[in-house]
């Protein structure tokens, strides 16, 4: 009889669990749930149990092998223990592996979402056929995993891979682990609204030249621009937006490089919501890697998991 992983991915805002098949990564079946609205670690395990409950329910026990747990944010080195959360209080310490195979009396093993992402991608997406692999994520923050003959790579103390905070400017902005000049300060989401936010602070010229073009980004309340504004407006021909999203494109780009050069990687698999923008992504960031990488055969790639990336990444994790 074929046996099953249950996926259970830890999000921000969601919750998700899934039956997957380790052979191909196909997801059997799935639920999926907000996070409980007092974002706290009881509350979200307690509401993540029962959405696990509900799933298992028409399975027979013996189709599940194992439980593997994408988490939102770094996991101590035993697999078994969060670090922290950036989005939900209370994890700290939060024996979650020993909580769960006491609750469903199965093996459990847990891993960074980063790092599940990977594996997803190394095991049953882009990155399959190569024996390196670097991923990135690059969205509200910047992450990544890292493969090594074919064994996600976790590091003496399991930081490895946190390609967000490779220091590209020493004097850039503030970026949110209190350093400067990270990547994730130079081109994540929340980056690029601020950069486009600081340019459009510069005053219409009055008289007006007859070769300026106002940015449509003006339309928007400033407060409300996004990444993704940003990314529409550049599609639209937009040349203030194009300067902003290029620039944080070019970093993406060194730090891709930067990170290839060490470690010398098959691909570069590159996943997360910035990355949707498609071609206007891929072609500014391509290109600030082919200027600096050593390696001139590199190839970087789009992930082939979006939205459910977690369960299956989770599921990776036991195999």
């Amino acid at each position: 009889m074929m046996q099953y992983i249950l996926g259970l991915d830890f999000g921000g805002t969601k919750l998700a669990a899934g039956i997957v098949n380790p052979q191909n990564g196909k997801i059997i079946q799935s639920l999926r749930r907000d996070t409980p609205e007092e974002k706290t670690a009881k509350k979200s395990y307690a509401a993540m149990t029962a959405l696990a409950k509900e799933l298992l329910s028409g399975q027979k026990k013996s189709a599940i092998q194992a439980v593997g747990v994408c988490f939102d944010g770094p996991v101590e080195p035993d697999c078994r223990t969060p670090r922290f959360s950036m989005h939900v209080t209370g994890w700290e310490g939060f024996p979650l592996a020993d909580k769960i195979e006491k609750e469903l009396g199965l093996p459990t093993r847990i891993g960074h979402d980063a790092d599940a992402c990977a594996l997803a991608e190394y095991r049953f997406g882009a990155g399959k056929g190569v024996k390196h692999m670097l991923y990135f994520t690059v969205s509200t923050g910047i992450g990544g995993g890292v493969i090594i003959d074919g064994k996600l790579h976790r590091g003496e103390h399991a930081w490895a891979g946190e390609m967000g905070h490779m220091t590209l400017k020493p004097d850039g902005p503030l970026c949110p682990c209190g350093r400067r000049g990270c990547l994730e300060a130079l081109a994540s989401g929340p980056s690029v609204a601020r950069a486009a936010k600081e340019q459009l602070k510069n005053p219409i010229p009055k008289p007006l030249p007859s070769n300026y073009v106002v940015s449509i980004l003006k339309d928007i309340p400033r407060n409300q621009i996004t990444a993704r504004d940003v990314a529409e407006a550049v599609r639209k021909g937009d040349k203030l937006a194009a300067i902003v999203w290029n620039e944080a494109m070019r970093w993406i780009g060194i730090g891709v490089a930067s990170a290839a050069n060490i470690l010398n990687p098959g691909k570069v698999v590159l996943g997360g919501g910035l990355t949707h923008a498609g071609d206007i992504f891929f072609d500014p960031v391509r290109r600030a890697v082919k200027l600096r990488a050593l390696d001139q055969t590199l190839e970087v790639v789009p992930a082939v998991f979006r939205e459910n990336v977690g369960v299956v990444g989770a599921a990776a994790l036991m195999i």
